[in-house]
C-alpha cells in the first residue's frame, strides 16, 4: 500500500511558516544594523587634539549654562507652598521651596503633629543654611516638641557641632531639659557625639546633671559602652559617686566585657576617694 503522502495544502502551509520566520529574522538583523549605525554616527570622534579641546570647551559651556539657570522656584510654576510641603522641603533641604514659603509670608514656626518645627528638623539634619534662613525670618530659637526638646537637643542628637555653636551664639540655653529631664549633654553622650559634648562642657553645661531616672551623662556613657565619652567626662571631673534612682553609681553599671571602662573607672575612683582620716 506504500507510505501515506502529505497533503499538498499542508506542504504549502509549512513553507509559508518558514518564509515568515525567515522574513522576521531578516527584519531583526536589519533593525540591529540600523541601531549600530546610529550609535556609531552619534559617537564623538576624537581623531586629533583639536577635537578633544572642542569637547572640553563644550562641557565647560554646558556647566556655565547650568549655573546660570538655577532650579526653578515654585512661583515660576504658579504653585503655592503649604505648611506640609514646607516642612518636607526643610527635611530635604530644598532651598527654593523654603524661600518661596517664607517669601509668601509663611509661618516659620509651623510644626507637625509631634510639635516638631522646621528648626528642629533643620538642626537634626544639619542644614546650616536653612537654620540661618529660619532664624532670620523669625523662627523661635527655643521651640519645644511633644517631648519638650529644643533645637539644641536636636542638634546634639544629630551631632552637628557648627549648628550647635550657631544656636548657642544666638542665645540658646544649654540648661534646657526635655520631658525626661535630659540635658543637651545627656543627648550628646548617648548618641556618641563627643565633640558636641565637649563644646557644651566648655560653655558651662552641668557635668553631673541627673535626668528623671537619676542618671548623669557618665551613667549613660558607661551603660552604652561609650569609652571615649567616659574618658572625656572623667577628664573634666565627672563625679563617680552619684547614684541614680536604682541606687547605682556609674561604677556599678560596668559590664564584664567593658574591661577598658572598668580599668579607667577604678583608677579615677581611687583618685576621687577621700583619704582616710588619721
Amino acid at each position: 500500500r506504500g507510505a501515506a503522502q502529505a497533503p499538498e495544502g499542508w506542504r504549502r502551509s509549512v513553507a509559508g511558516v518558514r518564509d515568515a520566520v525567515s522574513q522576521e529574522k531578516q527584519k531583526v538583523k536589519e533593525e540591529r544594523r540600523k541601531k549600530l549605525e546610529a550609535l556609531n554616527s552619534s559617537r564623538l570622534r576624537l581623531d586629533s587634539l583639536q577635537d578633544l579641546e572642542a569637547l572640553v570647551q563644550l562641557r565647560k559651556q554646558k556647566r556655565k549654562r547650568q549655573r546660570a539657570d538655577p532650579p526653578r522656584a515654585p512661583e515660576q510654576d504658579g504653585m503655592s507652598v503649604d505648611a506640609a510641603r514646607f516642612l518636607q522641603a526643610v527635611l530635604e533641604n530644598q532651598l527654593p521651596v523654603i524661600d518661596k514659603y517664607l517669601a509668601d509670608g509663611g509661618d516659620p514656626n509651623v510644626h507637625d503633629k509631634f510639635g516638631c518645627t522646621a528648626l528642629h528638623w533643620a538642626c537634626l539634619r544639619g542644614h546650616a543654611e536653612t537654620v540661618d534662613k529660619l532664624l532670620e525670618t523669625g523662627a523661635r530659637l527655643e521651640p519645644r516638641d511633644m517631648l519638650e526638646a529644643t533645637p539644641v537637643l536636636w542638634a546634639c542628637r544629630g551631632g552637628h557641632l557648627q549648628i550647635l555653636k550657631c544656636l548657642l551664639d544666638r542665645g540658646a540655653k544649654i540648661s534646657q531639659r526635655d520631658k525626661l529631664r535630659s540635658t543637651a549633654l545627656h543627648v550628646a553622650i548617648r548618641t556618641g557625639h563627643c565633640d558636641c559634648a565637649e563644646h557644651l562642657i566648655a560653655c558651662g553645661a552641668e557635668l553631673n546633671a541627673q535626668d528623671k531616672e537619676g542618671d548623669t551623662p557618665l551613667h549613660d556613657a558607661v551603660r552604652l559602652g561609650r569609652f571615649m565619652a567616659v574618658k572625656m567626662l572623667l577628664m573634666y571631673g565627672a563625679n563617680l559617686s552619684i547614684r541614680n534612682q536604682e541606687g547605682l553609681s556609674p561604677v556599678d553599671l560596668v559590664r564584664g566585657w567593658q574591661k577598658g571602662i572598668q580599668h579607667t573607672l577604678q583608677e579615677c575612683a581611687a583618685r576621687q576617694r577621700p583619704p582616710p582620716r588619721g
